[in-house]
């Protein structure tokens, strides 16, 4: 049974998302941390439907966790990356695991996402290992990052970290991806 409802595109899209340890990726850039937990809003719009949720995402050097709530904080699914592989529990369906988040995506979507990307467009850092264009603000962070087709535009920054994302969309043509970044701890 395949799960196409934007509740799985939205899970999938941001969890298990790191498979590569940080780099940073201008010389002289701080270097964030390897562990690191966000809790935020996100709203997701494909062609077809309209979704939003918060997240509870825990990232690890070697482990993601990522926690989907519906508005009213009821589990909407939960992803887990280690060194098994990539698990997805969505209420009232089946477990599924896979060897890595691309297939993941490619077995419960149809198509691969960037999942392999969020894991740093969210820190305001393009993914190593692949072209970009960048386009930067008056204070030197990143205002447009363009990678591997989409555009990820960066609205605001945290006041309590200027360096650190606070609102962000992630687009290519047909889905739009609206992250608010709530919580951020390093760890």
């Amino acid at each position: 049974m395949r799960i196409t409802s934007a509740t799985a595109l939205l899970v999938l899209l941001l969890g298990g998302c790191a498979a590569v340890p940080p780099v940073p990726p201008v010389v002289g850039a701080p270097v964030r941390s390897a562990n690191w937990t966000l809790q935020g809003r996100i709203g997701v719009q494909n062609d077809e439907q309209k979704l939003s949720g918060q997240i509870h995402w825990q990232h690890r050097e070697d482990r993601d966790d990522l926690l989907m709530t519906s508005p009213l904080g009821q589990g909407v699914a939960r992803i887990v990356r280690d060194a098994g592989g990539v698990t997805l529990e969505v209420p009232n369906q089946p477990t599924r695991h896979a060897h890595d988040v691309d297939t993941l995506t490619r077995e419960v979507l149809g198509y691969v996402l960037p999942v392999s990307g969020l894991v740093w467009w969210v820190q305001a850092r393009p993914a190593p290992g692949s072209a970009f264009e960048a386009t930067r603000d008056a204070a030197g962070r990143l205002a447009q990052l363009r990678q591997n087709g989409w555009t990820i535009d960066y609205l605001q920054y945290a006041d309590d970290a200027p360096s650190r994302p606070r609102k962000l969309v992630v687009a290519r043509e047909g889905l739009e991806i609206r992250l608010v970044a709530d919580s951020w701890q390093n760890e």
